[in-house]
């Protein structure tokens, strides 16, 4: 740390006590901002999402850790909301978009042109949603995968091709070969969706190009598909989530998993596709709008934009 002029924490979601206590991420952050500030390097929170928080310890370990920090921005109000429920003063902090709407427009490709294509393609991204740990979350993971087998069967019978998008490979590919299954079980093993693995950033940027909107769970498969000015459906189990599209103008396109039924879905899928053209013309010009935001936001910390990544 010594060595470092600066520690950065750049967005992610380990502003939280939830899923791993407060000697998890909010212990380990305490402890970096300490050596840091005893270390006399500058500490720096930048469009973090925060919560939620469960433990009394956990919200006195973020509260410090947040206290020592030379500059923070959120990446959502939301987050402001709840760091100021667990009382902590967050007047002076500002709110920025996610760091991924400041990707290099070298990563994000040229699109394939529609000419290329036999069908239209649906994004469909998945989640380990309702994972099975006792005999009640295997009820609801198997509605789960149902609820998307049926989508994809509706999909494919309206001329759509389906490619399976995966957001976290550790935890989303399980969720992939589970739902595989069930379409194989149905009898539909000879229209199964397009299913590749997603090694790497680029390889993902490749699958969602490939595609004309995408339908997922998982943010920054949300993030990067509006990024290249696909139209979206969110099927929200997360407040971040419900701020992406909702900060964006796209509330409408953001489905809550919990209660999700097949005929809720594809009607929202028909409405999409009615005002597809709409939609591509506001996420065209509400993405650059992030892009600046985030231009301004290194602008302050650094005293300059950076480069572009090569």
């Amino acid at each position: 740390m010594a060595r470092s002029d600066v520690f950065l924490v750049p967005g992610t979601g380990i502003v939280t006590d939830k899923g791993c206590g407060p000697l998890g991420y909010p212990y380990e952050m305490f402890k970096f901002t300490v050596l840091a500030r005893l270390c006399g390097v500058r500490v720096v929170f930048l469009s973090v999402g925060a919560g939620p928080f469960e433990h009394r310890l956990g919200c006195w370990f973020v509260r410090r850790s947040l206290g020592l920090a030379h500059y923070r921005s959120y990446r959502d109000a939301d987050s402001k909301r709840r760091l100021q429920a667990i009382g902590f003063n967050t007047g002076r902090d500002a709110v920025y978009p996610d760091l991924v709407f400041g990707l290099s427009r070298k990563h994000l490709g040229t699109q394939p042109t529609t000419t290329q294509r036999r069908s239209r393609i649906v994004g469909l991204g998945l989640k380990d949603y309702a994972t099975p740990i006792d005999e009640a979350d295997t009820k609801n993971y198997r509605a789960y995968l149902d609820l998307m087998a049926d989508f994809v069967v509706w999909l494919q019978a309206h001329g759509h091709a389906v490619r399976l998008v995966i957001g976290d490979a550790q935890y989303d590919t399980r969720v992939r070969e589970d739902l595989i299954a069930v379409l194989k079980d149905r009898g539909g093993a000879s229209a199964l969706p397009l299913s590749d693995p997603v090694p790497t950033v680029e390889e993902l940027l490749r699958q969602l190009r490939e595609t004309d909107a995408v339908v997922s769970p998982r943010f920054h498969n949300l993030v990067l598909a509006l990024m290249l000015n696909k139209p979206v459906i969110a099927l929200s189990d997360l407040p971040k989530v419900d701020a992406l599209l909702g900060d964006l103008g796209l509330g409408a396109y953001c489905l809550s998993l919990e209660g999700l039924s097949v005929e809720g879905l594809t009607a929202r899928f028909v409405q999409l596709q009615t005002e597809a053209d709409s939609l591509k013309s506001h996420i065209g010009e509400q993405v650059p709008k992030y892009r600046r935001l985030l231009e301004e936001q290194y602008s302050t910390v650094f005293g300059t934009s950076p480069a572009p990544a090569p």
